[in-house]
């Protein structure tokens, strides 16, 4: 599965060949930050602690953060239809 999905989902900055499975992952931790209690401080906390990894791993650490945009605005999409479906 893991091998389909990078193979499905890629990106031509990726060098290692792991995007689509790393982008998959994080797109949880972009859901939670769309909701209003913790959305400003995970956003803080997340990309303070992806800098420092990259800093130290070199790990391209923009895929994760990509994946967490993609849930972060997933989560946002989801939460206008309910506010709108309210209205």
């Amino acid at each position: 599965m893991k091998n389909w999905i990078n193979r499905h989902f890629t990106h031509s900055r990726d060098k290692v060949g792991d995007f689509g499975i790393r982008a998959l992952l994080h797109i949880p931790i972009g859901l939670i930050m769309s909701v209003p209690i913790f959305g400003w401080g995970l956003l803080y906390l997340f990309k303070f602690y992806e800098k420092i990894e990259d800093v130290h791993t070199k790990d391209e650490a923009w895929k994760d953060v990509y994946g967490a945009m993609i849930g972060y605005v997933i989560g946002m999409a989801i939460q206008i239809i309910n506010l709108w479906r309210v209205l």
